[in-house]
C-alpha cells in the first residue's frame, strides 16, 4: 500500500508519455540529417528529448557551429514530421485511456505541461482524441524558462489551484522529471527512449513501467 497523500491533480508530459512519438521524431531528425548532411547523430538527437524549441534551437547551433544552418534542418524536420503525423502513425501510448479514465472515475483534475508549443500540443491531442479529457494545457511557448525549470509545472498547478505538494507529474524524460522535482510536485518516471539514470531516479517519487502502474497507484492513494 502507498502512503496516503492528499491528491489534488495529475499533471502529464506529452510526448513520449502520452504519446508514443518520440520515436517517430528520432527517425525524422536522423533523415533530416542524412538529406541535408547535418551532424546529427543518434546520441545527439537523443539529448533533444525533453527541451522546448528555443532551448533545441540553442542546442543545434552549438553543433552545428552555424546558426544559419538551424533553420533549414528544422524545416526539414518539421516536414517529415508532419507527413508521419497526418499518416496517423503517432499512436497513445499503452495504458492513457485507462489512467484517463480512473481520474475521471475518481473526479481528479488533470493537466498537460508539455514542452511542446500550445497550438501544437492541441492539434497532436485532438488528433488522438483526447484534448478533451484535460482540463489545461500549458505549452512550452507559455513560460519563459523551459524544462528542467520549474516553470511550466508551477504554471500548470497554478491552473488547476492545487498545491505542488499535493499534485503527482508524470514525466518520461530527463529535463521533464528534473522540472516536476523543482516544482515540488511527487514525479513518477514512466522511461520511454531514455534508459533512467541514477539522478533520474533520484528526482523520482516512484518509477513505473507504463501508464497502468500509474493508474493503480493513483487508486491506491485515493484509496
Amino acid at each position: 500500500m502507498q502512503t496516503p497523500f492528499p491528491l489534488a491533480a495529475v499533471v502529464f508530459d506529452m510526448d513520449g508519455l502520452l504519446l508514443d512519438s518520440e520515436r517517430v521524431a528520432q527517425d525524422v531528425l536522423l533523415k533530416a540529417a542524412d538529406i541535408l548532411g547535418a551532424p546529427v547523430t543518434s546520441e545527439t538527437a537523443l539529448k533533444m528529448v525533453g527541451r522546448n524549441a528555443a532551448s533545441c534551437h540553442l542546442y543545434l547551433t552549438e553543433l552545428f557551429g552555424d546558426e544559419n544552418a538551424v533553420t533549414p534542418f528544422l524545416e526539414k524536420t518539421h516536414e517529415l514530421y508532419e507527413a508521419e503525423f497526418e499518416s496517423g502513425r503517432i499512436p497513445l501510448k499503452p495504458g492513457v485511456v485507462n489512467l484517463l479514465d480512473t481520474l475521471d472515475d475518481l473526479q481528479i483534475p488533470r493537466a498537460i505541461a508539455t514542452s511542446t508549443k500550445r497550438p501544437i500540443a492541441i492539434r497532436k491531442l485532438t488528433k488522438v482524441d483526447v484534448v478533451t479529457r484535460f482540463d489545461f494545457i500549458v505549452g512550452g511557448d507559455e513560460v519563459v524558462h523551459g524544462k528542467p525549470a520549474p516553470d511550466i509545472y508551477l504554471k500548470a498547478c497554478e491552473f488547476l489551484g492545487a498545491e505542488p505538494a499535493h499534485c503527482i507529474a508524470c514525466e518520461d524524460s530527463a529535463y521533464g522529471i528534473q522540472a516536476a522535482f523543482a516544482a515540488g510536485l511527487r514525479a513518477i518516471l514512466v522511461p520511454d527512449l531514455l534508459t533512467p539514470t541514477e539522478a533520474m531516479k533520484q528526482h523520482a517519487w516512484r518509477v513505473v513501467p507504463d501508464l497502468h502502474e500509474v493508474a493503480a497507484l493513483v487508486r491506491e492513494i485515493r484509496g
